[in-house]
Order: structure tokens, then C-alpha cells, then sequence
């Protein structure tokens, strides 16, 4: 079955296939329309969700704010295919550049006693960018 809409006097139901919509993508984009609309989502089987969609005043015309929401609802797709696409390089950016401040140097008290970790204030807040540049020469 297709996504469709239904307008009842009070409110809208719009049936969505989950298989198409992840459900975080349909919270995020219900999340936009709460100054304007009150809304519910409910799950029908395994594979639906039905939203409901009650606007707040009057001022606004509800073909527009169906058709703003499922907008709405491919922006959101969209990001959040992208985040799975880029998860693994965001973490690894992440990680590259959390390992880079995790900088351990040894410095001895004296001759006869252990060394002790010392984190110098220099080595860890620079910019990585920096860094590698003065490593090139």
C-alpha cells in the first residue's frame, strides 16, 4: 500500500510505510511541526505508522502543512541516510583527533625514581592542522 493522507474535520491521518521512513526520521521531522500542529504517531502492524496531524489554529491551511511535512519527511530521510553513510568516517575523524591530544610524555624526577606522566599544555592545544604541516619541513 502506498503513503496517503486522510482529512477529518479535526485532523489529519497521514500512513506511512516504515520500510521507506525510519522512524527516527519521522520523529525529526514531527519534532518541526509542534509550534503549529499537535501530533501523534501510533503504529498499525509490523510495517505502518500512522500520524496524526491536529492543527493548533486556524491560520494555517492543512494541504499546506501535509505537504510541508512530507518534505519535511525526505529532508530527514535524506540526513539520515547520509549519517549512516558518513558514520564511519565521522568516527574515525573523531577518534584521529582525540588520539592526538592524548599525548604522553616522560619526564624523570631524578636519576634513581620512577618516571611520572606528564601532560604538556603545548604539545596537546595546537591545532592538528598545524602540526602536520611543521612535520612536512
Amino acid at each position: 500500500m502506498e503513503d496517503f493522507y486522510i482529512i477529518n474535520d479535526k485532523y489529519v491521518q497521514i500512513t506511512l510505510e516504515k520500510e521507506l521512513y525510519p522512524v527516527q526520521a519521522i520523529q525529526k521531522a514531527i519534532s518541526n511541526f509542534f509550534d503549529k500542529a499537535f501530533v501523534k504517531m501510533t503504529q498499525k502492524g509490523k510495517n505502518k505508522l500512522i500520524i496524526y496531524i491536529l492543527l493548533k489554529d486556524d491560520l494555517y491551511n492543512i494541504k499546506d502543512i501535509i505537504g510541508e511535512f512530507y518534505n519535511e519527511l525526505l529532508r530527514e530521510v535524506l540526513r539520515y541516510n547520509i549519517s549512516l553513510e558518513t558514520k564511519n568516517m565521522r568516527e574515525l575523524i573523531v577518534g584521529r583527533a582525540l588520539y592526538s591530544t592524548c599525548i604522553n610524555i616522560k619526564k624523570p624526577k631524578n636519576n634513581k625514581r620512577k618516571t611520572e606522566e606528564v601532560y604538556n599544555i603545548n604539545d596537546i592545544a595546537i591545532n592538528w592542522f598545524e602540526k602536520q604541516e611543521e612535520n612536512k619541513c
